[in-house]
C-alpha cells in the first residue's frame, strides 16, 4: 500500500509524496527519527513524545508536521514555545481526527476540532475558550496554508478551501465590580 497524496491549489500540486508501503529499514526508522529529533531540539521531551505517540497510527501525519517544523523553522525562526505548541496542537488534532491524513481532513474536522474547546458560560464565564479558539485557528491557519502551497512563499500563500471562513471569535464584553481593595471600591473593565 502506497500512501501519497497531491494537494492542488489552482490546479498545481503540492509536493508531498510520502511512500511508506514497504517495510520500514532500519535506515528508514533512523531517518524517521533524525526527522522528530530535529524537530523537537531544545524541546522538552513531551514533544517527542506526542509525535512518537501518533508515529504508529499515522506515519504520514508525524513526517508532515516534522516537515512544516523544519519549513517554519528556515521562514520564521519561530520561539521553542512555539514550536512546541504547534507540535502539540497537530498531534493533537492528528489524534481528535482519527489519525486522518492532514491533506485529507475536511472543513467540518477543523470546525469540530475548533468547538470542542467551547465551554459553557458557567463554566468559563469570561470566555477564555475563546482565547483558545482563535489561537487554535491562527496556528491551524497557518499549517494549511503551508499545507497545500509549500513551495510558495509564506506571506503570500492563498487560503485553501478547508480554512476559508473560519470565523474569528471575539470575546463578550463584561463590566464586574470587585470587593473593595485598600478601602477603595475598584471596578474592572474586560473588553
Amino acid at each position: 500500500m502506497k500512501i501519497s497524496f497531491e494537494a492542488t491549489t489552482s490546479g498545481t500540486p503540492a509536493k508531498h509524496n510520502y511512500n511508506l508501503a514497504f517495510v520500514p529499514s532500519s535506515e528508514h526508522i533512523d531517518n524517521i527519527k533524525r526527522k522528530i529529533e530535529n524537530a523537537t531540539e531544545g524541546l522538552p521531551s513531551h514533544c517527542f513524545n506526542s509525535l512518537h505517540r501518533i508515529l504508529p497510527a499515522n506515519k504520514e501525519n508525524a513526517l508532515v508536521i516534522c516537515d512544516y517544523i523544519r519549513s517554519i523553522k528556515s521562514e520564521t525562526n519561530p520561539s521553542d514555545a512555539y514550536r512546541k505548541d504547534t507540535i502539540i496542537l497537530l498531534c493533537n488534532f492528528s489524534v481528535f481526527v482519527k489519525n486522518k491524513i492532514f491533506i485529507k481532513v475536511t472543513r467540518e474536522d477543523l470546525l469540530a476540532f475548533l468547538e470542542s474547546f467551547r465551554k459553557i458560560e458557567s463554566v468559563d464565564p469570561l470566555h477564555k475558550w475563546i482565547g483558545t479558539y482563535n489561537t487554535y485557528r491562527i496556528q491551524l491557519m497557518r499549517f494549511f496554508k503551508w499545507l497545500y502551497s509549500p513551495d510558495i512563499e509564506q506571506k503570500k500563500r492563498p487560503k485553501p478551501p478547508i480554512i476559508e471562513n473560519v470565523p474569528q471569535l471575539k470575546r463578550k464584553r463584561y463590566q464586574f465590580t470587585s470587593r473593595p481593595i485598600y478601602g477603595r471600591q475598584m471596578t474592572i473593565r474586560y473588553f
